[in-house]
């Protein structure tokens, strides 16, 4: 894991296209701006993760309908 010390109105550069930038940091909360092309989706960990337990779960069902 890489970890950085960033400002508010700093960024950082993932690849090519995907930039991230401190918008603000209120105590222990930090608010992010995530720039990146349209193609590449953005996701917070436990909606990624709620999304797919729904996954699995609907699997079995979906396999009887029509």
């Amino acid at each position: 894991m890489l970890i950085l010390t960033r400002s508010p109105g700093q960024t950082l550069l993932i690849g090519d296209d995907i930039v991230v930038e401190v918008l603000a940091v209120n105590g222990q909360q930090v608010k992010l701006g995530l720039t990146a092309p349209r193609d590449i989706t953005i996701l917070r960990q436990e909606l990624a993760e709620h999304l797919a337990e729904a996954e699995v779960s609907t699997a079995p069902m979906r396999k009887h309908l029509p």
